[in-house]
């Protein structure tokens, strides 16, 4: 019993490390990508965190460049489904393993209708955004913070439309609006 709780824990601590090392992958990725693609590594890891200024305020909606934004929504969802899907099919093998023990299965349990919350809140997040108006985006969930990547026409986004995805997310998630990260494609 004891060999197979450490497995778990083992499982456990390895799933965590890789959803840790893809979060800090994207916000790497998100923050310190140039305009044309390319990411200077050593620049981003060094780079002092910006401040926030008085013109500006938390949950501020961003410009990121990319030439095959329809790409990229498709291939962020189907990423996020296929990982989502490993990891369900890992909790529900630990679910209907002889071996596993009462406590192993509860743990299990709950993890499924954690990621089972988490996808149900960022599909009625997406679809409510794409409800206002706009034609593509991508919402990205965790515990304490959400990333929205919101396809939008060449002039961006108005205030209004900021205030009303930061209301739609609000409404969704017990998430404080500092933690709330919009950005744009255009």
């Amino acid at each position: 019993m004891k060999k197979e709780s450490k497995i778990f824990t083992k499982r456990i601590a390895v799933f965590s490390l890789l959803i840790l090392t893809l979060s800090a992958a994207v916000y790497i990725n998100w923050q310190y990508g140039a305009a044309n693609g390319n990411l200077n590594l050593t620049s981003a890891l060094t780079k002092e965190e910006k401040t926030t200024s008085k013109d500006s305020y938390l949950g501020e909606a961003e410009f990121v460049n990319s030439k095959s934004e329809s790409d990229y929504f498709s291939k962020t969802r189907a990423s996020r489904k296929e990982e989502r899907e490993k990891s369900l099919e890992e909790l529900k093998e630990i679910l209907n393993s002889v071996k596993s023990n009462d406590e192993a299965k509860a743990t299990a349990s709950e993890k499924i209708a954690y990621l089972t919350t988490l996808s149900e809140k960022e599909n009625a997040i997406e679809n409510l955004i794409k409800a206002k108006g706009f034609s593509d985006c991508v919402a990205i969930l965790s515990d304490k913070s959400i990333s929205c990547v919101i396809k939008t026409t060449e002039s961006g986004l108005a205030a209004n439309q900021t205030a009303q995805i930061q209301d739609i997310i609000l409404s969704n998630c017990d998430i404080s609006s500092e933690n709330i990260k919009i950005i744009e494609i255009k």
